[in-house]
């Protein structure tokens, strides 16, 4: 087998790179637009995702998780940041913080669901009026892999560092506020896919 020389070995890693680092904030697009088929396409066929809430095959994890995030959210925004990336060969393992924001909806089923029964207790407030704010902080621990030149998640896991649950202060009609009216949607008609 021919090895490339250095500087198109260097070239290549910096490439791969690239490429991992699309994957992982394509999986965050899909997650926020919910888009199943895009997050289908960040893992392999025979992936494996443990987000607690589920471990099991990856592309069943697609459908319950947007499934779920459709449910229990109005709003989410993921971002990752810090990526740490170790790459042999085709196998790439990649550590990258996260940082995710979630408006539970204001529903007590989902907010019983979503932070357990003492919650509402806690903060004594009714959740079918006040929603709450989920701030979420951790990791995905992967293992890509390159098949046919084409990375994918090939096993992902969640580690949570950090969590802050409160009723939201969110404002949407005041103030500066009132005059941001281009709202994000969790689906195609989003901004983002018009070209």
């Amino acid at each position: 087998m021919q090895t490339l020389p250095a500087e198109l070995q260097e070239l290549q890693e910096l490439l791969d790179r690239q490429k991992i680092y699309h994957v992982l904030t394509s999986y965050c697009r899909a997650l926020d637009r919910c888009d199943v088929d895009l997050m289908k396409s960040v893992y392999w066929e025979d992936g494996f995702d443990d987000h607690g809430v589920f471990a099991g095959n990856a592309q069943a994890f697609a459908e319950f998780i947007i499934r779920e995030i459709q449910g229990w959210f109005e709003v989410t925004m993921h971002a990752i940041m810090n990526v740490h990336m170790e790459i042999a060969g085709d196998v790439a393992h990649t550590e990258s913080y996260l940082f995710a924001y979630h408006r539970v909806k204001g529903d007590p089923q989902k907010i019983m669901e979503v932070f357990g029964p003492s919650y509402l207790e806690r903060y004594g407030f009714d959740a079918s009026k006040v929603q709450s704010d989920f701030l979420f902080g951790g990791r995905y621990v992967d293992r890509l892999e390159k098949r046919g030149g084409e990375w994918r998640i090939a096993k992902r896991t969640v580690v949570m560092d950090w969590n802050i649950n409160q009723p939201t202060s969110s404002i949407w009609n005041e103030g500066m506020f009132a005059s941001l009216q281009l709202l994000g949607s969790r689906d195609r008609s989003d901004p983002v896919y018009a070209r």
